[in-house]
């Protein structure tokens, strides 16, 4: 019986410390999402390209009257030359419903977002960003999203 005891036992500490870990990982992953959206509102890469794996790779999945057109596979370079390059009105990405899978080295964080060009409603999707933890720190390794100009509410 004690046997059985010490087990449960073991097995609660255990599950309690997984929980603690996938809502610190959960916790750091959002506030990466948040400060690169608000690196991209405020036209500052610094805030955006330290999270970013040197081999980040992107992809975006138009949405058309002519059905699905996947991007050709691209690095994060455009995007952050096109961020520091702009001079026009702010590039405001709003996300909705984030969650964040993670088992402590890799992680999945999938949101709706709606995208601004200062006050107007540009398109809108789904942003799925993928992490890898290295040396305790989480890089995003991948960025895939779809866009629609239509049924954005």
């Amino acid at each position: 019986m004690k046997n059985i005891l010490l087990v449960c036992f073991a097995l609660f500490i255990s599950c309690n410390a997984l929980a603690q870990n996938h809502q610190k990982d959960s916790i750091a992953i959002a506030e990466i999402i948040h400060n690169i959206f608000d690196g991209m509102r405020e036209s500052d890469t610094s805030k955006m390209a330290p999270y970013m794996h040197q081999n980040v790779k992107m992809q975006s999945l138009s949405v058309d009257g002519k059905g699905n057109k996947v991007s050709p596979l691209n690095g994060a370079s455009g995007w952050l030359d096109a961020v520091a390059n702009n001079k026009g009105e702010m590039w405001d990405e709003q996300i909705e419903n984030l969650s964040i899978q993670s088992d402590g080295t890799v992680a999945n964080a999938w949101m709706d977002y709606k995208f601004y060009l200062g006050e107007n409603l540009s398109h809108c999707g789904i942003n799925s960003f993928q992490f890898i933890k290295i040396d305790e720190n989480w890089k995003i390794i991948y960025i895939i999203d779809s866009r629609k100009k239509n049924n954005c509410n």
